[in-house]
Order: C-alpha cells, then structure tokens, then sequence
C-alpha cells in the first residue's frame, strides 16, 4: 500500500505540476502580453490611416481645461479597392479640389499596392459644397477627424507647432517651437497614434457593412499644465482681432505673476503652410520680443530717481516744449507748446519728454543702469518656459544727449511686453519683484510628476518709492495721458507710450509702436495687462481702449 500511495501522489503531484503550468502560460499571454497580443490581432484584421499629432500629452490650461486638441476637422480619404478606375476617379476628385489629377492618381495607385485601405487626399477640406461633391463620387470618404491645433490660430504662440520626424516614421512628429519643443521628453507619444480603421479580412480586402471606427491606445505621455486662463485668453483674443493688426497682449497676475494670457499677432494657421511661408512675422511671438518701450521706461527712470533721494512730488520743472543740450543738439517734447510748469506727479501723467531727460541726466548713467540691474527690469527668465526672450537690453551710450533719449525709453532701451508687465506688477507689489510663470506643472495621469513654484520673491524696489509710483500712475488714467484706459468703477493706473522705431513708410511716415500698461482695480490690485500695438498714432490713442475694453470684460467674470 506504501508503494502504491506514492505512485499515486507522485502522479498527483506530476498533473498539478501540469495544471500550474498550464494556468501559468493563460496568465502570460491573457494578462502580461494580452493588450499586445489583442493590437497584432486587430492590426491583422484592419487597415487604416494613422493621425500622428495624437497620443500626445495635452496642454492644458491653469483649470485643467485643455488648450490642444480641441476640435474636429473634415478630411477627404480615397479608398483604393472601392476605386473601380482609378484616372476617372482622379480627375473627377481633381476638378472638385482644384489639385492635379496626376498627383491624386499616383497616391491612390501607390496606396493599393501597399494594400492600404484610406489613403488621405486633401485635408482640411472646410468648404460644405465640395464636401458634398466629394462625397458623391464612388471610393472617396469623406469623414471628421481629430486636429491637436485650431485653425484660427488661437493660442499657437503659445503652444508652438509640430514637426515631422522624417520619411523612416510618418506616423510620429515632434515638437518643433513653443511649449511643444520644451516640453518634448513629456509630451512625446509613447504609444501608437489613433487610426481611422476598416476591418479586412485574410486577403486584406474590406469587409462590406462593417463601418468605420477611430481606435486609439491608452495615452502614454504626460501632460503640461500651464498658468494659463483659457477663458480669458479666448476673451482676449476676441477683442485683439477687432483692434489689433500687428502686436502683443499679456496678463499677469500681480500676486503669483502667473502668466494668465500671452498672445502675439498677426497669427497663423499652422496647417496651411502658404499662409505664413511668405509672411515669416507672423510666426514670430511679439510679447517675448524687444521693442523700444517709448516712456513706459520713464516709470523706471521715476523710480531710480526716487531711489536716489534726486527728485520729490512738489519739484516743479518747466517745459518750453524741448529739452536743448546744446545750439545744435535738442530733443523735442511730443507737446511741442510745452508744457510749461509742471510737477513730478504731472510730468509723468503728461509724459513730458523735457523733465524726463532732466531727471534722467540727473540720475546719471551709472546710478540708472545700477538701478535697472538691481530691480531686475530686463532679466529673461520665465519659470517654465526657459530661453524664450531675447534681444531685450539696456546699453547706454555715453554723453548726455545719448542718456537723454535713454531716459525716454528710446535709443540703448529694449523690453518685451512681458518685462514691460513685469515691471510695472514689481511697483504695485509693493517693489517685490518676482519671476513671471508659464508651467505650473506636469503630470501623467493624475500623478505631479514635476512642480514648478511660483518665485517667493526679491525687494528691489522700496516700499515707499512703490506706494508713491503707484499714485502717479493713477493720475495717468485719470487726468493724463492715459485717460482712454480708465475703468469708471474700479479705477486703474498705468502708463501710456508712444516709442520711435526709425523705421518709414513709403509715404516717408514713420512708423509708431504704441503701448498701455495698467493695472486694476486701483484698490487692492489683482492684474497688470500690457498692449502694443504696432503701427498706431498713440498709446493713448490705440492701446490705451484695447487695455480698458479687457480690463472691463475680466472685471465682469472675476469681480464681485
């Protein structure tokens, strides 16, 4: 009985042994390799077209609303073994499209020898009539598909652009500007893209009365959560393209210096490149350029001046409407009567060009480049968006005539739109200065992989002199310059400016950039928003509205 007991459990033993292996094997292929497994299969069973722009991470805005990725455009697919002629259908398709038979042809001969199924023949096609023409002809598809970009250009600045990866991997692209580029190692797909598919069978012919369906794996890339508002930024962008041909807008938060809207036009459709090939400004972000800021920087001279103990609110200078450094050598005053008589606070709600260059040249060129270092007015770093200003500097010629033109903003001055918000929030935040941010973070599922914090700050500026700027400012809105910009119910302060560029038209006119920045409301102040407008007559004039127009709309959604 012994022997025969241990025959038996060796044999038990030997079919659980079996048994485990067996299960072991299910468990490998239905659990560890069954999502790679179930793809091949599907891969085998279909045919489709892939769209590289998804599997992406999202960019996303401050409330996880998503910038990317946001809409729906039609495309035009030939069908290759639905294409009984294929010269007939091409220039059938040719006509409707206004392209080359020839080109259309090759694509769809090309595509069956591949055995693909969808070969994409024009995309966006956004006229309705042609949609339907097309629709009408046998073997074409016409169909919706996913677009990562709008193409209105709304927030493409921002966001950037793509590019391919090169002809060994169409279905992947890269970025190629923007947060797209920054933010490559995150957002990169690590996943196949989404496909448009149709199910075949062995012979990879399509099987009849089985539709079509967009399939897509789960996204393996991160997302990128900026510090920007969308709703706002739509807003803004609203009212820019009624006012603004060619310039920037940007918003900041004066107590985070979060980065709510940052846009720059003209802009560009990034899917039709003829429209920004010939016309290369258009790609370009204006409000991470350099530009003269005009008498914006007289806020800066204002403050150094203060700083030094050199200038006080009853000082009293005259203005015979120029500021003369010799018989040969004088610079106008944009009041060419003059101003006459004016005080410190009037002279900065005026703008007056001769009492600025006499508080400049008595500043001197030393103490007012000292100044501008140690209040950081023309640093470049934006947490989150590194590398992205450029040209914005300030190199002072020596002599008085060339700290003359210095002092209003002109000649050896260079800021951005950015640094013109930046320091006007580093004065009405009591002379804190901080760094601007775009990113807040970055995340992969509902995990913080990265957290970018906001910059605690530096005292640059001192309290006193800050309080006492931010009182002038207001004057500029109420009694000065910048009239245009002033918001009846909340108040707000700022600083109009009317900058040279040196640059004319054929007519022998020059051309004028314009500025309003401001800040609201004038108790407790929340935002700063900055506006250029290129090509204008004045701040007061162009910018100063576009800046109170805004103001009143974010007024409306965030204000009690």
């Amino acid at each position: 009985m012994t022997l025969v007991k241990r025959r038996m459990l060796l044999v038990l033993s030997l079919l659980c042994l079996i048994l485990v292996i067996i299960a072991g094997r299910f468990f490998y292929f239905q659990v560890v390799r069954g999502p790679e497994l179930a793809l091949k299969a599907a891969n085998m069973r279909t045919r489709g077209f892939s769209f590289p722009e998804s599997g992406r991470g999202d960019i996303l805005d401050r409330y996880c609303r998503p910038l990317t990725n946001t809409g729906l455009a039609w495309a035009c697919f030939g069908m290759p073994d639905k294409i009984a002629d294929s010269r007939e259908t091409s220039t059938r398709v040719a006509a409707i499209l206004g392209a080359e038979p020839r080109i259309i042809e090759e694509s769809l001969r090309e595509a069956d020898k591949r055995r693909e199924s969808l070969v994409l023949l024009k995309f966006p096609v956004n006229d309705k009539k042609t949609r339907q023409e097309l629709a009408a002809v046998d073997g074409i598809l016409v169909v919706q598909v996913p677009r990562r970009y709008r193409e209105d250009g709304r927030f493409i600045h921002l966001l950037g652009s793509l590019s391919p990866t090169g002809p060994e991997e169409k279905a992947r692209v890269v970025g190629g500007s923007g947060l797209e580029i920054r933010y490559e190692d995150d957002l990169r797909a690590c996943s196949q893209p989404k496909h448009l598919l149709r199910v075949v069978d062995a012979l990879g012919n399509t099987i009849p009365g089985i539709p079509l369906k967009l399939a897509a794996n789960p996204k393996a890339a991160r997302d990128v959560i900026t510090t920007i508002d969308r709703r706002l930024q739509v807003m803004t962008e609203d009212i820019v393209d009624r006012h603004i041909h060619t310039g920037a807008v940007v918003i900041l938060d004066i107590a985070s210096r979060d980065i709510l809207t940052m846009l720059s036009r003209p802009t560009y459709n990034p899917y039709n490149p003829e429209s920004y090939v010939t016309d290369t400004g258009c790609q370009l972000n204006r409000a991470l350029m350099a530009f003269y800021p005009g008498s914006i920087f007289k806020i800066a001279v204002t403050a150094a001046a203060m700083e030094n103990g050199l200038v006080s609110s009853d000082e009293i200078f005259h203005c015979p409407g120029y500021y003369r450094f010799s018989e040969k050598t004088a610079i106008p005053c944009w009041k060419t009567s003059g101003h006459g008589e004016i005080s410190t606070p009037r002279a900065l709600a005026e703008s007056c060009n001769a009492a600025f260059i006499e508080i400049g040249i008595r500043v001197g060129r030393s103490r007012l480049l000292n100044f501008c270092h140690r209040a950081r007015l023309f640093d470049c770093e934006i947490i989150g968006y590194e590398k992205a200003q450029g040209d914005s500097h300030l190199q002072i010629d020596y002599g008085r005539p060339a700290l003359g033109n210095a002092s209003l903003g002109q000649k050896g001055v260079m800021m951005t739109p950015l640094q013109v918000a930046n320091m006007v929030a580093t004065v009405v935040d009591n002379g804190m200065y901080k760094r601007p941010r775009l990113v807040r973070e970055v995340r992969e599922g509902d995990q913080i992989v990265r957290l970018l914090s906001s910059d605690p700050g530096e005292q640059v500026i001192s309290s006193a002199t800050a309080r006492t700027l931010c009182e002038y400012l207001r004057l500029v809105t109420t009694t000065g310059t910048g009239r245009n910009a002033y918001l009846p119910e909340i108040g707000c302060g700022g600083k109009t400016a009317t900058s040279q560029t040196g640059q004319y038209t054929e007519s022998g006119e020059e051309i004028l950039d314009t500025w309003f920045v401001g800040y609201f409301p004038v108790e407790n102040p929340q935002w700063v928003i900055a506006v250029l407008v290129e090509h204008g007559q004045s701040g007061g004039r162009n910018a100063a509205p576009v800046f109170r127009e805004i103001a009143a709309g974010m007024a409306e959604i965030y204000l009690p």
